[in-house]
């Protein structure tokens, strides 16, 4: 089970550092929250919602990005999700998983869809509003409810997973846990300097993070009973990420990430790879070593866990 644990911990840092490499502490937390979800049972026939662009997915049930392409070759820096953007043709000819059985992904964004059906983890992909989803009452057996951002309404959206969830059908969700609200340093920082300049600064640094996430969380017991609320029950749980990892995570590299996305796209795509993998290797170790400590997989460093993964059941 050890080895087992590891040998996910170290691929999946590797591939998700290659997706996020000029925002290594993005690799920290997908890592995260990849191995507490991977730890539910995915058997059976699954629709996902909030896929965003697939490479999450993708990457947490093995999958492989070959080493020059990374998100940052794909972004629109004008735009406030720099990410919602897509180039046609860029990643053909990936390996396909048999497992597991992903049979339909739903993303709110046009451009996230384009990217699931290049990647082609998932038998198809459409784009919906979640609190809205074009499915028939009770007619999915499994969800993998990847809470999505930009959510309208999240109890209108549950609700809307639940309407679709044959009865004894599961739910594989990614949820927050509200102790952590602290761990928010530019929102923290943002309310309270008296320079407003300063401040108008670290609100942009945080990006609408604090109150979208916020609204998403609760304790671990007060999930349990919203849950029995809409008629499900917790099968099983599984919780991680210190408050600690969070904070390195709510800033890390984020005051100039714009300027080192245009520094690196300015090389030739065989510079930029090897100028990339030169930084993975060097800053590898030390990401091993700071999940190993902060991730609360390993060594308990507070109780303030920042994730949940929940297996729910429609009663």
């Amino acid at each position: 089970m050890i080895f087992r644990k590891t040998i996910f911990i170290l691929t999946r840092l590797w591939q998700y550092l290659s997706l996020y490499f000029l925002k290594p502490f993005d690799a920290i937390n997908d890592t995260l929250t990849s191995s507490i979800l991977y730890s539910l049972n995915w058997d059976g026939n699954i629709v996902e919602l909030g896929s965003g662009d697939g490479e999450f997915s993708y990457v947490m049930h093995g999958g492989k990005f070959p080493l020059w392409y990374d998100r940052y070759l794909d972004t629109d820096l004008s735009k406030k999700d720099i990410f919602d953007t897509h180039i046609d043709g860029q990643i053909n000819g990936l390996t396909k998983l048999s497992y597991p059985n992903i049979i339909l992904s739903i993303d709110a964004k046009e451009n996230h869809v384009k990217k699931i059906k290049e990647i082609g983890f998932s038998k198809n992909a459409k784009q919906s509003l979640y609190e809205n989803l074009p499915l028939n009452n009770e007619s999915v057996e499994k969800i993998f409810y990847y809470t999505p951002h930009g959510l309208k309404d999240h109890d209108i959206a549950l609700n809307e997973s639940i309407r679709i969830l044959k009865k004894k059908g599961k739910i594989l969700i990614l949820l927050y846990n509200s102790e952590f609200k602290e761990s928010f340093l530019c929102h923290k920082i943002a309310n309270t300097i008296s320079n407003e300049k300063i401040a108008n600064y670290f609100n942009q640094l945080d990006n609408g993070r604090f109150n979208e996430l916020i609204r998403l969380s609760k304790t671990k017991d007060e999930w349990i009973v919203y849950f029995k609320s809409k008629g499900l029950k917790v099968n099983l749980s599984y919780s991680g990420l210190s408050a600690t990892a969070w904070k390195f995570y709510d800033i890390q590299t984020r005051p100039f990430l714009k300027k080192l996305v245009i520094i690196f796209n300015y090389f030739p795509l065989w510079l930029r790879t090897i100028l990339k993998v030169t930084y993975m290797l060097l800053l590898f170790p030390f990401l091993l070593i700071f999940y190993i400590v902060f991730s609360n997989e390993f060594i308990i460093i507070d109780k303030k866990n920042c994730y949940f993964s929940f297996e729910l059941e429609k009663l």
